[in-house]
């Protein structure tokens, strides 16, 4: 019989399609996927639900699907589920939430099938016979090794052995069979570290309730061991048959975090971040899905990541701005994976030495409980901080002559030295001294950066290269100059400070590469590189035992920031970055260089500490009725014309006070505070409450309206529930 099949395609349509279903052969399933014809197109899409047909009248109407691309569903109901709720409190079509969810090939037509390998091990019986020394070296690698070993991993170990391998085969002496590929190679195991006190508490108090949901804030002061508290309850999940994910902020931390927890579990580990490949990625995903791997290690959207037997879910660093989604669907991947634990009912741990507000304001509601960590693991203490002019005596290029002869005094005793500066690229502006001129973006409301070491100007928001230019275009003089500092410039002026000193620059520019990040860091650790030069990228989780020093530069630009959570921002990274210090034996110190020594933020921040600091923001939130005591969505409209974005918005704002509702306040339309970006004019409108259920049942009730409005067939839009940025 003919059905009817509901399917989410990935569309900017909020609507679901509805396609006929011919074929008698396979038995449609909610989660499958399936070929469809839109709009002269072929799309893959996901059965949503499946109803009898109607009548013939409407049928002819209707067109069939190309092709059953799945026999059984690929995603499973909880998945499916958790995605459909996405879809709703983020008000994005629901086509759009499963592409977001899915690895690339699984978004295509690649078969849902896992990849196999060879795997060797070592006969039962063997006879004495004589071996080549090839052979020899086969024979003691798999001694090594209880289970069996992949031909990857033999390879990777001993070079090209795969006649040596057949050879040893045909003499009885190992046994092959095919199994089930894993994404990361087998290592072998060290012992854990023992836990301090205070980390045995909290793997305990964690423990006595890891049957029910119950979400955590370990608040752990930098290098207090949190990673070993994840590792311990980890341990123990695997050991209960359950699976774990845990969810890190950036790509950069994932080979030190990956090491740490295959160097002390006996697990099947994989990796779900953009910096794998493709087909790794859905062999990832398939494995974690099918029960095959024990804990998942990856990025923000790894919260997706179906898991048969979930267990925990960690989130380290969860102040961290980057589990916000900023384009597209718009999600943060602590909420969503604090959804997913309330309906797998199980813990959720959150660990951070500079929590969120939101996470503190929940603290205080008593809607999580608080773990806290407030020694070093290593007994290490906690580095001297000292602000310091930096409009006094300068060496050069921002640096203070204190902060270089600090330097020059740990280098001298061996030491590393980070020094952080949130500006990539050599300064942050090109100016004529003549005419006043300065070098600017034609597509966005913003400076071109100078990247000297390429000859180029370069946006940051938009990514338009010129050629870096000698001569003024309005005056035409040769007297242009450049001012502040950015990475780039820092490096070189080290470089010629201490010639015979390997400096390192790490921002979003010298880590483009594939595994360059990865390899910088592991130059590091080794002491290779004794002056590290770096952007945020640096500021978090790393663990650099050998650096003494900190400087930070130019810490003024959160100060003086429009966006409402700036000195929370400021706050974190300051505190994080200190964190690099002293993390290992030796003691550090770190400087602060701004322009405000005075300033009170400074004097709250070393004087009493991150924690004070966040909670008197807190107050001045609740106050202001400002999240985490209040609730905001922005709706953003933009477009190539400067004024179809604020016609737009001011017709939704017509829209949404038909509904006549009174809760909700409705700011706006204006456009935004850096209006045009990579050529389009930006504007928003802001939805604050109190709650955030009116926010929700007003959107319900007019988005359809909005959609259909002429406009909105012509503007980019999008609504950013609780969004992190309002700039």
């Amino acid at each position: 019989m003919t059905s009817l099949l509901h399917i989410a395609i990935p569309t900017p349509l909020r609507t679901i399609f509805d396609y006929l279903n011919i074929d008698s052969n396979i038995t449609p399933k909610v989660g499958m996927r399936v070929l469809v014809s839109f709009r002269s197109r072929q799309l893959v899409g996901i059965i949503v639900g499946i109803s009898r047909s109607t009548t013939e009248k409407n049928n002819a109407k209707l067109k069939t699907i190309e092709k059953f691309i799945d026999d059984q569903a690929l995603i499973p109901q909880n998945t499916f589920d958790l995605i459909q709720w996405v879809s709703d409190y983020y008000h994005h079509p629901l086509g759009e939430c499963f592409q977001a969810a899915l690895p690339k090939k699984l978004r295509q037509q690649d078969p849902a099938v896992l990849k196999t390998e060879t795997y060797w091990k070592l006969a039962l019986k063997q006879d004495e016979i004589k071996l080549g020394e090839k052979q020899q070296q086969i024979v003691s690698y798999l001694t090594n090794y209880s289970s069996a070993i992949s031909q990857q991993q033999i390879t990777a170990e001993l070079g090209s052995c795969k006649s040596s391998l057949l050879s040893l085969e045909n003499k009885n002496v190992i046994t092959q069979h095919q199994q089930v590929k894993q994404t990361l190679l087998a290592c072998n195991t060290k012992p854990s570290h023992l836990l301090s006190k205070q980390q045995l508490n909290i793997v305990d108090t964690l423990w006595k309730d890891h049957h029910s949901f119950k979400p955590y804030l370990l608040h752990g002061i930098t290098g207090s061991g949190k990673t070993e508290v994840y590792i311990q309850l980890t341990k123990k999940i695997i050991e209960k048959g359950k699976q774990t994910i845990i969810l890190i902020p950036e790509i950069g931390l994932t080979t030190q975090f990956v090491q740490r927890f295959r160097q002390h579990l006996e697990a099947n580990i994989v990796v779900l971040n953009s910096a794998i490949s493709d087909s790794d990625r859905k062999q990832a995903w398939l494995l974690a899905r099918d029960g095959l791997t024990d804990v998942i290690i990856g990025t923000r959207s790894a919260v997706f990541t179906p898991l048969k037997n979930i267990g925990l879910i960690i989130i380290d660093e969860e102040h961290d701005s980057s589990y916000k989604q900023q384009d597209g669907l718009r999600y943060h991947a602590r909420s969503v994976a604090l959804i997913r634990a309330q309906r797998a009912e199980i813990p959720i741990l959150l660990g951070s030495a500079t929590p969120s507000l939101e996470s503190l304001y929940n603290v205080e509601q008593g809607r999580y409980t608080q773990l806290t960590l407030t020694e070093r693991a290593t007994g290490a203490q906690l580095p001297k901080v000292r602000v310091i002019d930096s409009e006094g005596p300068k060496a050069n290029s921002g640096l203070s002559s204190i902060l270089y002869k600090s330097i020059k005094k740990q280098i001298g005793e061996g030491n590393q030295v980070l020094l952080f500066i949130n500006r990539r690229g050599f300064a942050p502006v090109l100016m004529c001294h003549d005419c006043n001129w300065q070098a600017t973006c034609t597509s966005c409301d913003a400076k071109m950066i100078v990247h000297q070491s390429r000859n180029i100007l370069m946006c940051h928001h938009c990514g338009l290269i010129h050629r870096l230019i000698q001569h003024c275009p309005t005056c035409k003089t040769t007297e242009l100059k450049t001012y502040g500092v950015g990475t780039q410039q820092l490096e070189q002026t080290l470089q010629q400070y201490f010639p015979e000193t390997p400096v390192i620059r790490i921002d979003r520019d010298s880590t483009q590469k594939v595994n360059a990040f990865a390899d910088i860091v592991a130059d590091i650790q080794k002491g290779g590189a004794k002056i590290l030069v770096g952007t945020q990228m640096l500021a978090k989780g790393h663990d650099f035992h050998n650096v003494t020093l900190v400087g930070v530069l130019d810490a003024d630009q959160g100060l003086f920031s429009a966006g409402f959570r700036a000195t929370e921002t400021l706050a974190q990274l300051i505190t994080q970055v200190t964190g690099r210090a002293g993390r290992g034996e030796k003691s550090g110190e770190v400087f602060i260089q701004t322009s405000q020594p005075q300033h009170r933020f400074w004097k709250e921040l070393i004087g009493k500490n991150y924690s004070y600091i966040a909670h008197k923001i807190l107050e001045q939130r609740k106050d202001m009725g400002m999240p985490p005591a209040g609730s905001l969505c922005v709706i953003r409209a933009e477009d190539r014309q400067q004024t179809l974005a604020m016609l737009f918005l001011t017709e939704v704002l017509d829209v949404l006070n038909q509904a006549n509702q009174q809760q909700v306040m409705i700011l706006g339309p204006v456009p935004a505070i850096m209006e045009k970006r990579a050529g389009r004019y930006r504007a928003q409108l802001l939805l604050s409450c109190e709650k955030r259920k009116p926010i929700h049942q007003l959107l319900d009730h007019t988005i359809d309206v909005i959609s259909k409005l002429k406009l909105a067939r012509k503007v980019r839009w999008s609504i950013d529930i609780d969004p992190v940025d309002l700039m």
